[in-house]
């Protein structure tokens, strides 16, 4: 377990869920984790495409659940869902758009009833007290989201800016196995000057503090699909 003196010098946590069994349940995160992989989280999903064009930045989105207002064939939206996914994509390499955000978020209710349920609000508040013992948190409140990223998929460069009220963020990594040819690896930049390449499989995860921001990337992915928790933790005043 990362000691407190070491994090919030360095702004980051990577590590394992298991070093963290006296924050976390464990056991309650593998059936989450368990719960998704047999699921189809690309179905209710949406995709969103930020990019820019000269001084401009603009924002698209595909919504899976639109597609069934046309028909209620899920294999045949699953068909079309993908086909404009990639003509997006091919939209952006053609029009020499710079793409900075690209990914894909789950929309599924149940998903999002599974992830949103104690084992993780419960992880978040013990990590926060025990890493943040000098602050007094009056309300805490958490967005959990499982996102993916598929070929195609990339987060340029970037920082977090500086949120109202956020403490930090976690990434929570659920592949079982990720090839490093594939691309997709999230890329921490440190106040030192160094690269810290996180290899996105479970139990592996991520803490970002927010005081700290540090700069941040995803490589593009090249093949596969990656898949991961997020979890954007404030208090309210």
């Amino acid at each position: 377990m990362e000691d407190v003196e070491n994090y919030r010098n360095n702004g980051y946590i990577y590590g394992k869920l298991e070093d963290y069994s006296d924050l976390i349940d464990l056991d309650g995160f593998k059936q989450i984790k368990n719960y998704i992989d047999n699921k189809n989280f690309v179905r209710h999903s949406k995709y969103d495409y930020w990019f820019k064009y000269k001084e401009c930045s603009y924002m698209e989105e595909i919504v899976y659940d639109n597609y069934l207002k046309r028909d209620n064939d899920l294999n045949i939206i699953d068909y079309v869902y993908q086909k404009a996914h990639q003509y997006q994509l091919k939209k952006i390499e053609e029009c020499s758009f710079y793409p900075t955000w690209i990914f894909g978020t789950s929309m599924d209710s149940e998903i999002n009833g599974r992830i949103n349920n104690e084992v993780l609000r419960e992880f978040q508040k013990n990590f926060v007290k025990k890493y943040y013992p000098e602050k007094t948190f009056n309300k805490l409140n958490t967005s959990n989201r499982l996102q993916f990223y598929d070929e195609g998929c990339e987060i340029k460069l970037h920082d977090d800016g500086q949120p109202a009220n956020r403490i930090c963020v976690f990434l929570y990594f659920l592949n079982d196995e990720w090839d490093d040819n594939n691309g997709g690896h999230l890329i921490l930049h440190d106040s030192n000057g160094s690269d810290i390449v996180v290899n996105p499989i479970f139990p592996n995860f991520v803490v970002l503090d927010s005081d700290k921001n540090l700069f941040h990337e995803l490589e593009k992915v090249k093949k596969g699909i990656k898949y991961n928790i997020v979890s954007f933790y404030a208090y309210e005043n």
